[in-house]
């Protein structure tokens, strides 16, 4: 695809591999703002504390005010246990349940694939506890930064996106069909012409990637 900064062709991706500058890229996502990053971190701090409240409730009710400790004890261990491969399993995915939850997920800066779950546990302890630090600017920085990259996407070499909607398009079979259903005359395009086969738009020639989409011709 072409960097809108500096018009060179660059790899599919967030980012121009030459000039580092933001590229719209439909098929990984639009940059995730400040105010969806906070409600995810704040839903994920909600999601702990209910379930620990949930646990010490029902331990109680069964256990009843003489065995209670104990059983308390045991469920909240079991729980964290539950928790921590639950949430593997999301970080597997570029993900935590608070991001699910708020509609975005963590991608390599570089390619836009998945991190994978070694750099995201990198970002989620290292790189958070960079950030924590000094009264929480590492979590702050995303608000001025041109890449809303807080300390510990910088660390980890990620950035946060709203999650794709895979683009559902027409095949160029049907290209008179359309035109028609809006009242246009259009001629069907010279023939020859590739369509990419990721979003059915026409290519162009000069170009190893599609200019809507974005994926390899």
């Amino acid at each position: 695809m072409l960097c809108p900064n500096c018009h060179r062709e660059t790899e599919p991706s967030l980012f121009c591999h030459l000039c580092d500058a933001y590229m719209p890229n439909p098929a990984v996502g639009a940059r995730a703002g400040v105010a969806r990053r906070f409600a995810a971190q704040l839903l994920d701090a909600v999601a702990v504390w209910a379930i620990v409240l949930v646990v010490v409730i029902i331990a109680v009710i069964v256990g009843g005010a003489t065995q209670s400790a104990g059983l308390i004890f045991g469920a909240l261990f079991g729980s964290f246990i539950g928790y921590i491969v639950f949430a593997l399993w999301f970080l597997a995915q570029g993900r935590t349940p608070g991001k699910w939850l708020a509609g975005i997920r963590v991608v390599d800066k570089q390619n836009g694939s998945l991190p994978g779950l070694g750099r995201m546990l990198v970002r989620e302890t290292i790189g958070k506890f960079a950030s924590g630090l000094i009264f929480g600017l590492g979590y702050f920085w995303a608000i001025f930064d041109k890449d809303t990259q807080a300390w510990h996407d910088k660390i980890a070499g990620t950035a946060v996106v709203r999650q794709a909607v895979p683009a559902i398009a027409a095949p160029p079979a049907v290209y008179a069909v359309q035109a028609a259903a809006v009242g246009a005359v259009s001629p069907p395009p010279p023939a020859g012409t590739r369509f990419c086969t990721h979003c059915g738009a026409a290519l162009n020639a000069a170009h190893q990637f599609c200019q809507s989409c974005g994926a390899r011709a």
